[in-house]
């Protein structure tokens, strides 16, 4: 399973290589291969929750897929073979009837580049549409698939909607990923729901009985012991293992008794606004504390849960002299902020993941005029391309397929009169960005399916670790969109360039501690932070201060405090240095005046770290054998790769196949 979905065309072109070199021609018939009776029973009795939760759970909440097009959903196991169907649309009848039965396999090397195929190939979800599959024989339909993973992250299955017609691709797509995520969903409460709690939470309140919200089970102990790919999209890492504390800022303890009906919101390791829904055990137990004490020490962000809610004010956030520690670049981008902070003045903060960008929109909001109304936080590279329009906007109900009985109000409408902060605006999909551009020029927003506009006025800052200017040169944003929301860019530095290490430190530990004092921290260990690289900026430092005050447990925090991935980071820092000391004095010269990321077979280079790691340049080594190494000293975390290496996301991923690692 990947975090991220490769582009396209590189998924098609992939796929056709594949279905050449299993000896496949686009003249060649698809191979019909049938389990056995015996094997089909055994693959059935295996997947029967996976079928049982689908057909019962999932499915009657899309019938009108099946009714309103001619279409065909199918269900096949992780190897690709079929489980189940339903409709009957004519084209079936075109085939083969025996392709579309229960117990065929539809793998790549039987039936060339098909949805189901190519998604477990793949391990994303996928479109193919007529004459991207690769056998002329099944260019008659087009096809939209999505993985099914279970609460272990392993593939059990896949979800597919077949039809022969000119069906919206978008639309269709959105629908079998929130049909899939749905199947998922049911199978973690299948599983947990009875003995554990659960904690169902999305970037809005009026979101949260959306398929597409995240859920994650912790038990009594507070320990996370499931999550549904959503929920670990929503945090930015992977939540099975780590604490429900860590998480979300409160203690399992409070959850366990906060009640039902109620929504609650947090910050917490995300750094920026959730809303929450918590779920108790079926099983009655008894709770460990239960009396009016036990929420002495936390505060909860709680109000009743409503349709039209709206995310809460922030006046509650820092002003923004709050953030200026002492470093000079920060407070270049305070100063420049303030003077522009009461104006309708559009704000793009740039810079790397995890330096702060969500918590210097709050300050910007929270010292505005603005300030006692909504500061709506939306994540765009968190929602699905698909849905990113319907989220923003708004919609009617009956709007679209699978659209919510009651209708959405839409972000943009939930900031009017306070602040819309579109974060990672870099990744809003082209027609949404035209849709974007209107309202801003227009001051007046039409929710999907109406012809109804309604006025808004909101101050819109955005945030990128990308260059836009890039983005618009590569045809990837809009340039009249970029000009647009481009009044002001503040560039955020990243941790290892700041100058105010220890200021923040002390800050941050007076925040997390809930002492009313800021804990101690050894020479050495601040010595440690100062030689640290900080991949993951503000964002990991607050995650190793966590973990230090959990394991200091008042105490002063020394290295014996700090989690062993710290020290990996650290050493990886400075096999660095030690290999750029060792470099011949010309090669570095040619290094220096070559700034290319291809060695002589035009292959992308791997670097050891990013040179923004070190003032000096950085060696280009053979990625063949850089990457491995990179891959298991960071357990798979291709975005830590991508940042540590400064190559693509894409790259890393085509690298990694090609060494067979993923």
């Amino acid at each position: 399973m990947s975090d991220m979905a490769h582009t396209h065309d590189e998924v098609i072109q992939a796929s056709w290589h594949r279905c050449r070199s299993f000896g496949l021609t686009p003249k060649s018939s698809p191979e019909i291969i049938q389990l056995n009776r015996g094997d089909w029973q055994d693959a059935k009795a295996r997947a029967n929750d996976l079928i049982a939760t689908t057909q019962e759970q999932v499915l009657p909440y899309y019938e009108n897929i099946l009714v309103n097009s001619n279409s065909l959903v199918l269900l096949a196991d992780h190897e690709g073979t079929l489980l189940s169907q339903w409709g009957r649309p004519g084209f079936v009848g075109q085939m083969d009837k025996h392709l579309f039965e229960n117990g065929t396999s539809w793998q790549e090397k039987y039936n060339g580049t098909n949805a189901v195929g190519t998604a477990i190939q793949t391990g994303e979800s996928v479109v193919v549409g007529r004459d991207e599959h690769f056998l002329i024989a099944n260019r008659y339909m087009t096809a939209s698939a999505a993985p099914i993973y279970n609460s272990d992250r392993r593939l059990v299955g896949v979800l597919n909607i077949s039809s022969d017609a000119y069906l919206p691709t978008s639309h269709v797509n959105g629908m079998v990923k929130v049909m899939t995520q749905a199947v998922e969903n049911q199978l973690i409460i299948a599983t947990y729901r009875q003995h554990n709690h659960m904690l169902i939470f999305n970037t809005s309140s009026d979101n949260l009985d959306s398929q597409w919200a995240g859920m994650l089970v912790f038990n009594d102990e507070g320990m996370i012991i499931a999550a549904n790919r959503r929920a670990d999209l929503l945090v930015g890492q992977a939540l099975r293992g780590l604490s429900i504390d860590l998480v979300t800022g409160i203690s399992a303890l409070h959850l366990s008794v906060h009640p039902e009906n109620q929504t609650l919101s947090f910050i917490g390791l995300p750094k920026y606004r959730l809303f929450a829904t918590v779920k108790h055990p079926q099983v009655a137990h008894i709770p460990r504390v239960t009396t009016p004490a036990a929420f002495s020490h936390t505060k909860l962000n709680v109000a009743a849960s409503s349709p039209a809610s709206k995310a809460p004010s922030s006046t509650s956030a820092r002003i923004l002299p709050m953030l200026d520690l002492g470093d000079g670049k920060m407070h270049r981008a305070i100063r420049q902020a303030q003077s522009v902070v009461n104006s309708d003045i559009p704000l793009v903060i740039q810079g790397e993941t995890g330096v702060g960008k969500e918590v210097f929109a709050q300050a910007v909001h929270a010292t505005s005029e603005r300030a006692s109304e909504n500061l709506v936080a939306v994540n765009c590279a968190a929602i699905p391309a698909e849905l990113v329009e319907s989220e923003l906007f708004g919609y009617v109900k009956g709007a679209f397929t699978g659209a919510s009985a009651k209708g959405s109000l839409g972000y943009i409408r939930q900031a009017d009169g306070g602040t819309l902060f579109l974060d990672e605006i870099g990744d809003m999909p082209l027609h949404v960005q035209a849709r974007l551009l209107r309202v801003l020029q227009e001051k007046s927003v039409t929710p999907l399916g109406s012809t109804d506009s309604y006025p808004v006025d909101f101050r819109i800052v955005c945030a990128t670790h990308q260059s836009l200017r890039d983005a618009v040169a590569s045809k990837q944003f809009r340039d009249d969109l970029y000009y647009r929301v481009n009044g002001l860019t503040l560039f955020l530095p990243s941790l290892r360039e700041r100058t105010d290490l220890r200021e923040l430190v002390a800050e941050l530990l007076m925040s997390l501690s809930d002492q009313g004092a800021s804990p101690m921290i050894s020479d050495d260990v601040m010595s440690l932070f100062q030689a640290h690289p900080w991949p993951g900026n503000i964002r990991q430092l607050v995650n190793v201060l966590r973990v230090a005050l959990a394991l200091s447990d008042g105490d002063v925090i020394t290295r014996h405090h700090l989690s062993d991935d710290f020290f990996l980071d650290l050493q990886s820092n400075e096999r660095t240095f030690a290999e750029i000391a060792t470099i011949d004095k010309a090669e570095r010269k040619a290094v220096i005046h070559n700034d290319e990321s291809t060695d002589s077979l035009g292959n992308d280079v791997v670097k050891p770290l990013s040179s923004q790691y070190s003032p000096q340049p950085m060696i280009p080594s053979r990625w063949q054998d850089t990457l491995p190494a990179l891959f298991h000293s960071t357990e798979g975390n291709i975005s830590k790769i991508a940042q540590i290496t400064g190559v693509s996301r894409n790259t890393v991923y085509k690298r990694l196949r090609q060494l067979g690692l993923k």
